[in-house]
């Protein structure tokens, strides 16, 4: 195909019917976002163990949605929520439109949920950083019997003799609700505070050296 044509078609190349646009940010583009995550979905079943985490398309171009978030290596694109496995394959992708899409339970929240939707109540664990983990998403997750494990922010649970701990180097303290949730906080070069829905509080050797 010569560079021309494919330059014409690229420019004109469209996968929705402008007639019926809703004001969707991403209206214009779901279908074919549907259909490579129908794609995805369809290749590999995940193992065990699935990961939630966020990460950058770089774009500098005109877009409605896109962000600037000042800590990435792309510091200008297009936010994409993933839900992804061990070896780093991508099962999910919800595009990052703005704030409209927060509800009652909050982005974060929301979020995860969509993501494994379709991967709940089926022994499957869930990990996420300290911007997803909550207690709320922990108590939903525990509903369709799915493991949580993450970071957690420490001003986003008060947990008296866990949070407020004076911890040295190598400690680490914990506790465990009735519904078998374990906030915990360990020390390190600085306070790392986690949660859980799998594990207890007890620290294992792994064997390594450092």
């Amino acid at each position: 195909m010569p560079r021309n044509r494919f330059e014409l078609i690229l420019r004109f190349l469209h996968f929705s019917d402008n007639e019926k646009f809703d004001g969707d940010k991403i209206d214009r583009v779901r279908n074919l976002v549907e259909k490579m995550i129908h794609n995805f979905q369809n290749v590999i079943e995940p193992d065990e163990h699935l990961a939630v985490d966020e990460t950058m398309v770089p774009f500098r171009g005109r877009l409605g949605f896109r962000q600037y978030i000042p800590g990435k290596s792309h510091k200008y694109g297009v936010k994409l929520f993933k839900l992804c496995g061990t070896d780093g394959y991508t099962y999910n992708v919800q595009i990052y439109a703005g704030k409209s899409q927060v509800d009652g339970k909050g982005l974060a929240c929301k979020v995860v949920l969509n993501l494994c939707q379709m991967y709940l109540n089926a022994n499957r664990t869930i990990t996420t950083d300290n911007f997803y983990s909550s207690l709320p998403l922990a108590y939903e997750l525990l509903k369709n019997k799915t493991p949580l494990i993450g970071t957690l922010r420490s001003n986003r649970v008060k947990v008296l003799g866990v949070t407020d701990a004076k911890l040295k180097r190598g400690e680490i303290v914990g506790k465990e609700n009735a519904d078998g949730i374990v906030i915990g906080k360990w020390r390190d070069k600085r306070d790392i505070t986690m949660l859980s829905t799998r594990h207890g509080i007890d620290m294992i050797d792994m064997g390594k050296k450092k």
